[in-house]
């Protein structure tokens, strides 16, 4: 299209500077300057009326176009701004729930820390009741064991001599 403008343009130029008579002088009586001017008139006149309809149905088909292109990609822009705000929420509510997610462990590991220290202190002393009992058991055995030792070897022995009553006697301090 510039090319046409520019060749046109040219041709134009030459026309003046050859259009002119002996010695480059012009004069404009003698040229058709003003036929030639009504002619270009009517004949823009006539190339408007032939062309303008569709050159105007052109160029608002292209605005439609234009608008049409511009309206959805506002809608495309609202879309994609109200789907960054629907993730932007749904990473907000993610983070809230991961710190909730984390203060719950934290509490359940707390809860179950001290359950496993009373649990812990609960067979301490159990351990430790048993080991008790056991002692005491042992012991009895023991003294039981000293006891049938001495009383053997005082039955046995011909030194001591016993008779009933101080049995009986020895029993009653006992169970007493």
């Amino acid at each position: 299209m510039k090319l046409m403008m520019v060749v046109f343009s040219l041709f134009g130029l030459t026309n003046l500077v050859f259009a002119g008579g002996h010695d480059g002088v012009i004069d404009i009586s003698k040229t058709d300057i003003l036929e030639r001017l009504i002619n270009f008139v009517i004949f823009v006149l006539l190339l408007w009326y032939l062309v303008a309809d569709k050159l105007k149905n052109i160029l608002s088909s292209r605005s439609r176009d234009i608008a049409n292109k511009l309206s959805e990609s506002q809608s495309k822009i609202k879309e994609s701004r109200s789907k960054k705000e629907q993730a932007q929420l749904r990473l907000k509510e993610a983070n809230q729930k991961a710190k909730e997610i984390i203060e719950v462990a934290k509490k359940e590991a707390l809860l179950s820390k001290r359950e496993i220290e009373e649990k812990t202190k609960e067979q301490i002393a159990y351990l430790i009741k048993n080991n008790e009992e056991s002692m005491q058991v042992q012991a009895r055995l023991l003294q039981k064991e000293i006891i049938q030792e001495v009383l053997e070897e005082i039955f046995s022995s011909q030194k001591i001599s016993l008779t009933s009553n101080d049995y009986i006697k020895i029993l009653e301090k006992k169970v007493a």
